[in-house]
């Protein structure tokens, strides 16, 4: 599958969530960025070596981990692991100091109602999970 029909079934999953793909795009081609609630979610589409057939994934920078005191960060990164072991098709992680929510997988048979619900589901936990987390570990 060439990226155009993959940029298309991907826009085809946004505007199934009530937001205009135009509007979205991002400034690099195969991507799109929007809010959900409080939340800030990124729409990607990427090629390499490993996934010829592209790969596709939805993720939200949750919080800084640096902003968290160092009295709480064990709590804070036992909180994250077990908050992780309760999602399907999506995880907790953290990269150069942000947490982020990810749903990623392999383009390769992708369509766009699965974009849709991934996009749904990761923006509904992202939404909760900011402010949350901040409220807990930071506030």
């Amino acid at each position: 599958m060439n990226s155009n029909n993959l940029h298309d079934i991907i826009e085809r999953g946004i505007l199934k969530m009530g937001i205009e793909p135009e509007t979205a795009r991002g400034e690099s081609t195969g991507q799109w960025e929007f809010i959900r609630g409080s939340a800030s979610i990124t729409v990607g589409l990427l090629h390499n070596d490993r996934f010829p057939n592209g790969y596709f994934y939805v993720s939200s920078y949750l919080m800084s981990a640096m902003d968290v005191p160092t009295s709480k960060i064990e709590i804070f990164y036992k909180t994250l692991l077990e908050t992780n072991a309760k999602f399907v098709n999506m995880q907790l992680a953290v990269s150069e100091g942000w947490v982020l929510l990810l749903s990623n997988r392999d383009a390769l048979g992708l369509d766009d109602i699965e974009v849709a619900i991934a996009i749904n589901e990761l923006s509904f936990y992202a939404d909760e999970l900011d402010d949350q987390l901040k409220e807990r570990f930071i506030l």
